[in-house]
């Protein structure tokens, strides 16, 4: 039970503290909502009166409470639009805030973390979970101060009228403490098994829709229909269950609500018919006992949302505890810049060592290669540059031309213009995607850096040359063309050392040749580290290493 508290407490100190900016708002909210339960109240007293006038012949009074009556429909009316309202437009501010929020802290955090999740998970926590929280926060918890407000209301009006059936209807408030204590672990492990559900649901297609090709190539339809279904039962099964222990305690919690109505209604009925009442107060009765007993019935059903609330909130708490990526400084991007990886040792696991005492000297201004089977950690090495892994042992840092010299590190990537294997361009325009390399980019710099990478001879004679709209994945142009977008990309971020990882892979050989000399030419000279299986690349390279088993050799 303790642990159970304190594990929600902190799940509701974390929801407070990212709702800080909205409190206004939902002040806003709970207000109306508060207002709205009291118009209730206030017409089930109205509405006795109109009847009690209505039989006795009371005109005057009649038409004072019709109007009375009718001002209270018009406000509950205007309430409920001004209501959803102000709730469509905080609920979407909330589930952005919180969406950029959490997504800037997974960007920025350590790499080695962040890849442990896939990307249908982070899918659904950045979208249903905080879904959740917002509905949580914003829907759930003004209902229930109104619905309170509604049940104070309500109980003092009935214990004015009737004290017996005021007791009658919140007897069973007890009952409902307990069962509801009695589901809440059960519900709260629920939600979190089919957030996890729908997050494997989601990444399979999501996966397979980015593969689409594999999978027509190797005929994969039927076999991903058959997965995608298995994994649509299992959280069937999950939204099921919940489904089913949700009813029972909404019929448990609400047994209670109809059993104080009958209650209400025949001892209405017998006053009634002892002419102990008049027909107003029996009406004013039966509305009351409801709006006693609503908020109860209304609790029972917010109460499985303030569970899936907590367990969201858990999920997305779990994103916010990764560790933040170091950065030492910012740097002024120089003209020239080395790297230097002195007796590095990296394994991913204990028993298989991925390098072994590497050095690698990379001068500024040098196009340096490195060569070796597939498998022996050439894309490794560029990780440890990017500063994505930590070595074992050994040192990874850049030589500045002021002769500072600065650990690899998150800030260090502002060295780095990166192009690596495979298509990495993004949907929309050309120019957009080149740009990604350096947003103040002026169309001159993107021209001169397409002629660089042999890209503009193509992309001149696209019908909407830099504004060529693109697919996702660069859907529209080949391989090659892709290739040569990204190169340009890197070259007009103007960094001072270039990385490039198979990046003339789809290239002739001819044209291969013409994309590394133009970036040779560059002035200033770029440091260039090429990772290459084609021998024709290391004709530019002033120095070759081989990688293999682990160890560097050096060719030349």
């Amino acid at each position: 039970m303790k642990n159970w508290i304190k594990g929600n407490l902190e799940s509701f100190k974390w929801i407070a503290l990212n709702t800080k900016g909205y409190f206004k708002a939902i002040f806003v909210i709970t207000g109306l909502g508060v207002l709205t339960s009291l118009a209730g109240v206030a017409s089930a007293i109205i509405s006795k009166n109109i009847i009690d006038n209505a039989v006795n012949g009371n005109i005057q009074n009649l038409i004072f409470f019709g109007i009375a009556f009718c001002c209270i429909i018009l406000f509950y009316m205007g309430s409920n639009g001004a209501l959803t309202i102000i709730t469509v437009r905080t609920e979407e501010n909330f589930c952005n805030n919180l969406r950029l929020s959490l997504y800037k802290k997974f960007s920025m955090s350590q790499w080695t973390d962040t890849s442990k999740y896939h990307s249908g998970d982070i899918l659904t926590r950045l979208t249903s979970d905080i879904d959740a929280i917002s509905n949580g926060v914003i829907n759930v918890l003004p209902s229930i101060i109104s619905l309170g407000v509604q049940l104070i209301a309500a109980f003092s009006t009935l214990l004015h009228y009737e004290p017996s059936l005021a007791y009658f209807a919140i007897i069973f408030v007890p009952f409902t403490i307990v069962m509801s204590r009695i589901w809440a672990s059960k519900l709260k492990n629920l939600h979190k098994k089919i957030q996890e559900s729908e997050g494997s649901y989601r990444s399979f297609i999501q996966e397979s829709v980015e593969n689409m090709t594999i999978v027509k190539a190797f005929q994969l339809e039927e076999k991903n229909v058959g997965v995608i279904t298995n994994l649509h039962n299992n959280l069937l099964f999950w939204v099921t269950k919940r489904a089913k222990t949700g009813v029972i305690a909404n019929l448990v919690l609400a047994s209670g609500y109809w059993i104080s109505y009958i209650i209400t209604f025949g001892w209405g009925t017998w006053r009634l018919a002892s002419k102990a009442i008049s027909f107003g107060t029996l009406t004013a009765f039966l509305q009351l006992v409801g709006q006693v007993q609503g908020p109860f019935l209304g609790l029972s059903r917010t109460f499985p949302q303030i569970i899936s609330t907590l367990a969201s909130a858990e999920r997305l708490m779990e994103l916010e505890k990764l560790e933040l990526e170091k950065r030492n400084q910012i740097l002024n991007c120089t003209e020239d810049a080395g790297v230097k990886l002195q007796e590095v040792y990296f394994s991913y696991n204990k028993d298989d060592c991925v390098l072994n005492n590497v050095s690698i000297d990379i001068k500024p201004g040098e196009i340096v290669a490195l060569t070796g089977p597939s498998g022996e950690g050439k894309t490794t090495i560029i990780r440890l540059l990017l500063a994505l892994l930590k070595p074992d042992k050994g040192s990874v840092y850049f030589t500045l031309s002021n002769g500072e010299e600065h650990e690899a590190s998150a800030s260090t990537r502002e060295l780095i213009a990166y192009v690596p294997q495979g298509n990495t361009l993004f949907s929309g325009t050309i120019g957009d995607n080149i740009r990604n390399g350096n947003p103040q980019a002026s169309d001159d710099e993107i021209i001169s850096a397409a002629k660089t990478a042999c890209a503009w001879e193509f992309i001149e004679k696209l019908p909407d040359g830099l504004n060529t709209v693109i697919g996702e994945n660069g859907l529209g142009l080949s391989e090659g063309q892709a290739q040569r977008v990204a190169l340009t990309r890197a070259i007009v971020r103007k960094a001072p050392i270039l990385i490039l990882d198979e990046a003339t892979s789809a290239l002739d050989m001819d044209l291969e040749l013409r994309v590394l000399e133009g970036i040779k030419s560059i002035v200033p000279a770029r440091s260039c580290f090429v990772i290459t299986h084609r021998h024709s690349a290391l004709k530019i390279c002033s120095k070759v290493y081989n990688l293999k088993d682990g160890f560097i050799d050096k060719a030349n």
